[in-house]
């Protein structure tokens, strides 16, 4: 059999903290109070990142984000991070989210509030360009294969945050629910350093 390598991954984390929503969901439901209008299915808060009720939140964001980075091989040290964005978001009534990237970024994600069954989800996209260009049809099931081009994550519960590299594309799905998706978006990005050893 012929050997082969698996170079240039693009990975997508997942980890489950439930004992940060209560608090969390409170504050962003103050703040999706303000923006919320009957007629246009999706909101989106303010940028939340320096709100003292969400610290807790927003330093494990940032510092998860710190880790992810240094596990993937990068010299985070020569980089001052910080939280970009962090905006709370309610999507209802089949709208979801554009495909899209975050461009001057480093690490996106969405930290999931209120989840109900047919609700929105994430999508993450195949991050090969040229792939798209000569695809060929491929086996449509559940397993996933080099020739898969979506990650569907249709099981998001309350705590449940999805983490990536802010250059895979990536979107949530429209919602079938009666009532709304609730999450954080954040994005993570970085200052070069100006002394590595300060």
């Amino acid at each position: 059999m012929m050997e082969g390598f698996a170079y240039f991954p693009a990975i997508v984390y997942r980890d489950e903290r439930p004992d940060l929503i209560e608090k969390t969901l409170a504050t962003c439901l103050g703040y999706l109070d303000q923006v919320r209008n009957p007629e246009w299915p999706l909101c989106q808060s303010e940028h939340l990142g320096n709100e003292p009720a969400l610290r807790e939140v927003a330093d494990y964001l940032l510092s998860s984000a710190v880790d992810l980075l240094r596990g993937q091989g990068y010299a985070v040290e020569k980089y001052d991070f910080y939280l970009q964005g962090l905006w709370a978001q309610e999507i209802s009534g089949g709208l979801g989210t554009n495909v899209h990237v975050h461009k001057n970024s480093q690490i996106c994600g969405w930290m999931f509030l209120e989840t109900p069954a047919g609700g929105a989800y994430p999508v993450y996209y195949d991050t090969r360009m040229n792939k798209s260009m000569i695809e060929l049809d491929f086996v449509q099931d559940d397993e996933v294969t080099n020739a898969t081009n979506t990650i569907n994550f249709n099981n998001m519960q309350p705590g449940t945050v999805m983490l990536g590299n802010s250059w895979m594309q990536h979107q949530l799905t429209g919602t079938n629910a009666d009532t709304p998706t609730r999450c954080i978006h954040f994005i993570v990005s970085h200052r070069e350093r100006l002394c590595s050893t300060c």
